[in-house]
Order: C-alpha cells, then structure tokens, then sequence
C-alpha cells in the first residue's frame, strides 16, 4: 500500500479494537481469524517506525468494538481524535502488563459465573438451545466446557453449517424450521450475541411461546 500511495493519499485499514476487547471482557472474539488485536497506541508506533502519520480514528460497532484508522504521510493535518484515543488508552492502562493480567482474572471471573447460570437452569429442568454457531462460540463453549449435556443443539440460519456440530464441545447444529416448532426450549441461548436485538426481533414468535432469550453475560 505505501508503493502504491502518493503524497496526497490516504490508506484506511479497519481492525478490531483492543481497547473494547479488554474493557467489555469480549475475549471470545479471539480465535484463529483474529490473530492481531490492534490500539491506537500499536498503530501509532507502527506507521511511524515506516515514516508515515495517523491522521484520523473512527471507532465503529464491528465485532463489539472496531477502530477505522486513517494513514498518509508525515506532514498531513492530524485530527484531535488521534491523541484523544492515545490518551485514553494509557488512562485505561493498555500500556501496562498488569492491564492484561486483570483481564485474564475477569475472563475467568466470567466462566465460573456463566457455568454456574447454566448449571442452575438445567438443574431447574430447563431445556437450553444455542442460537447462531460464529467462531466466537467454539472460543466461549470450549473455554467454559459448556456441551451437549448442557445444550441440546444450535440453531443456525447459515444452511452450510447445518448438520455439523461445533468444533470441540460437538453440539449439533440444525435449521431453524422444524425443530424450534415442535418443541421450542424454556431458554434461547445466544451465542452470535453481537446479533441479540436482531435475533430476538426476528424470532418474535417464540417470545410469545414463552422462550427466554439469554446471553452468556447476562
């Protein structure tokens, strides 16, 4: 990209944020597509170690939290959204091992939470059904050891992924037709949880059958 940038160009990367990362404790959108997790801070040092500027940041929804970074050569108007993302990062202490040891405490904080609210429905007698089977759900079930004893199976609209099961726990995954109808569970566990309102507005009919829509976090 910088070969082919002239003086006057722009390149626009998007990445998922560290920053939303550590601070929403959304460790499961770590897995095998997402190996890099950038701040404004790591930017920063990069693009000046090849002689270039940050020029802008943007922070959208992606992924729970992404970061649109602007880069152009060294001389360029530097937008006050630069430091202002580089002054909060410090102040968060992204610049700091402790920062990530503690972010290793809550995630774990978060599993024995999360198994002990599953544990308790089933216990209760309460039928559990998983909804949406992205990448971030083979990360959360096989950390928190949560399987098919806890989850009878998971809904998917992607059609290529019905009759498989998750990497790992092996929980099925089915089409939606057919199997909700016939016995529609007490919970709805949603594990594509950047989609929640969308699903739950879109399966409105199962609300009324009296099934719960859940997330791990609630």
């Amino acid at each position: 990209m910088i070969k082919l940038l002239n003086e006057k160009g722009t390149i626009v990367i998007e990445v998922q944020y560290l920053y939303d990362t550590l601070k929403d404790l959304t460790f499961d959108n770590i897995y095998h597509e997402h190996y890099n997790y950038w701040s404004v801070l790591s930017l920063n040092n990069f693009f000046q170690r090849l002689g270039l500027q940050i020029s802008n940041v943007d922070h959208v929804d992606t992924h729970g939290g992404s970061i649109r970074v602007y880069v152009g050569a060294k001389g360029h108007l530097v937008n006050p959204s630069v430091s202002k993302f580089i002054k909060k990062e410090k102040e968060f202490g992204l610049d700091k091992l402790e920062t990530y040891k503690e972010f290793a405490k809550k995630i774990e904080k978060c599993k024995q939470d999360s198994v002990s609210k599953i544990q308790s429905l089933k216990d209760e007698g309460k039928s559990i059904v998983g909804y949406g089977s992205p990448a971030k759900a083979t990360t959360v079930l096989n950390y928190y050891g949560i399987d098919s004893e806890s989850i009878d199976y998971i809904i998917e609209d992607n059609e290529m992924k019905h009759g498989k099961l998750l990497p790992g726990v092996r929980i099925p995954i089915k089409g939606k037709n057919g199997s909700l109808d016939e016995n529609p569970p007490d919970n709805i566990l949603v594990l594509a949880w950047n989609f929640f309102d969308y699903i739950k507005k879109n399966n409105q009919e199962l609300v009324d059958r009296g099934c719960e829509f859940i997330t791990l976090k609630d």
